[in-house]
């Protein structure tokens, strides 16, 4: 009958009844109402688009092929064969609507697509895999609790004193960089961290811990290293070394951008981790900024030098965790963290604050 009514409306015949148009809507997968006023029913520039659900796994794989870029290499690492590989990263361009990778014969190398999905893949799986884990932590019926820190943070002292209180408990570790804080609380990768201020970021609480003098690294043949301390005008014509993904707020307190005379201080190489900040201090490069504990935490090179700076601030180390994560295990956490940072002061809670 679908048949017969499509043959009569193609035939340019007027007045069909509603028992010849329901089998045709019925053959064709669509309501009676949509096949009368179809308008009605399609989509508007208004309409939001079907979220995209995107598959972990196939991030994961895309994730090791956007590192590799070497399709023969990421299969390796991944344990499947090169074309499940690539069938698998066709169906994600497929799924996602763009193209994702652009392939020859001999390279292949990343869309700006594919460079976007690789600078989010990183924060989807981890905070995928800190899901995952807190789910299989709360089926154990353990209390863990996640800590991050940075260099010199009393990590350790700390981790002692909470599990001497709460031996039963599962403690977990992870160091920290500048451009993850406050991002890796955010993120619920970590359940509470030490933090260097200032921040920006909203959503955090705060414990104030105590306060740590900076001083300056300089290279062993700079022309103060006879000194026992300096000025930071004293260092007006050193570059400084910037640090990559800190925040302007953090780097400009950081650098003392501006001087206390209004000058800007010289822009030295970019380092992305203590490690690099000391390699260019060494090679006479640029000069840094970094909190006393980070001198006695790393065994510095003969290259490098410690110089204590007399007119900075110091630097305000603080516990910090997300604000709508209240919980018992944190509280004792930063109650341990207090009771060995600053024993016999109370403990003050804060919220976040950006440092001028």
């Amino acid at each position: 009958m679908a048949t017969s009514t499509l043959s009569r409306i193609e035939s340019g015949e007027r007045g069909l009844s509603f028992e010849h148009l329901t089998p045709l809507a019925a053959a064709l997968d669509i309501s009676l109402h949509e096949l009368l006023e179809p308008d009605r029913h399609a989509r508007t520039p208004d309409t939001p688009p079907e979220p995209v659900n995107i598959d972990l796994r196939k991030l994961r794989y895309f994730a090791v092929l956007a590192e590799d870029l070497h399709f023969g290499r990421a299969a390796e690492r991944l344990s499947i064969t090169q074309p499940a590989l690539s069938r698998q990263m066709q169906k994600l361009e497929l799924e996602l609507g763009v193209n994702l990778l652009t392939r020859s014969s001999r390279y292949i190398e990343l869309t700006d697509a594919g460079r976007q999905l690789l600078e989010d893949a990183h924060v989807l799986l981890a905070t995928a895999d800190a899901t995952g884990e807190r789910v299989r932590r709360a089926a154990s019926r353990r209390p863990p609790i996640t800590v991050g820190f940075l260099v010199g943070d009393p990590i350790i002292s700390v981790v002692r004193a909470y599990n001497s209180a709460h031996p039963d408990a599962e403690v977990e570790v992870h160091r920290i960089y500048w451009y993850e804080q406050p991002a890796a609380i955010l993120n619920n990768r970590v359940d509470v961290s030490f933090v260097h201020l200032p921040m920006e970021e909203d959503g955090l609480d705060f414990a104030y811990l105590y306060s740590v003098p900076r001083v300056a690294l300089l290279p062993a043949d700079h022309r103060l290293a006879d000194r026992t301390s300096v000025s930071i005008v004293d260092l007006a014509d050193d570059p400084v070394v910037r640090h990559r993904g800190a925040s302007p707020v953090w780097e400009s307190w950081n650098s003392i951008d501006p001087r206390p005379d209004g000058r800007r201080p010289r822009r030295g190489p970019e380092v992305g981790n203590l490690e690099e900040t000391i390699e260019a201090v060494g090679t006479g490069r640029a000069i840094g900024f970094v909190p006393a504990s980070v001198t006695t935490a790393l065994q510095m090179p003969p290259e490098v030098i410690v110089m204590p700076v007399a007119d900075i601030a110091p630097t305000e180390v603080c516990l910090a965790w997300n604000a709508d994560r209240r919980s018992e295990t944190i509280r004792d956490l930063v109650t341990a963290a207090h009771t060995v940072s600053a024993p016999g002061l109370p403990l003050r809670y804060q919220p976040i604050r950006a440092v001028s």
